[in-house]
């Protein structure tokens, strides 16, 4: 699965992972353009400005695309998400069937503990 182990933390992504650590999904906005952007970074993709905010997100959002990888134990679904903030981000969708997913089908965020850091953002069906 996509980051259940190990994402380095940096400054620039410390009120991502301290929010997803109380169980907040945030994603950073910026002030000068007014977009919000995946992933966590202190600079805006849109416009490179550096003044970012924090908002809280509901973590909703629909598949936008996905592949169900059946190489090992179990099959898991790698897909993106796209959140209804508008960035599309790369995540796993657990806890379903993986031939009952479509494209489009309404996700929602939730948190899984991970090895030494806070927990990592995945998707359930909504």
């Amino acid at each position: 699965m996509i980051g259940t182990e190990f994402i380095a933390q940096s400054p620039e992504t410390k009120p991502f992972w301290e929010a997803a650590g109380a169980g907040r999904f945030v994603l950073p906005r910026c002030r000068q353009c007014n977009r919000t952007h995946w992933y966590p970074r202190g600079i805006c993709p849109h416009c490179l400005s550096t003044t970012i905010d924090w908002q809280d997100s509901p973590g909703e959002g629909e598949i936008y695309s996905f592949a169900i990888n059946r190489m090992g134990k179990e099959p898991y679904v790698v897909a993106y998400v796209a959140l209804t903030e508008g960035p599309i981000m790369l995540t796993n969708v657990i806890d379903a069937d993986p031939g009952a997913l479509s494209i489009g089908t309404s996700v929602k965020v939730t948190f899984k503990p991970a090895v030494t850091q806070a927990p990592v953002p995945l998707f359930v069906v909504r």
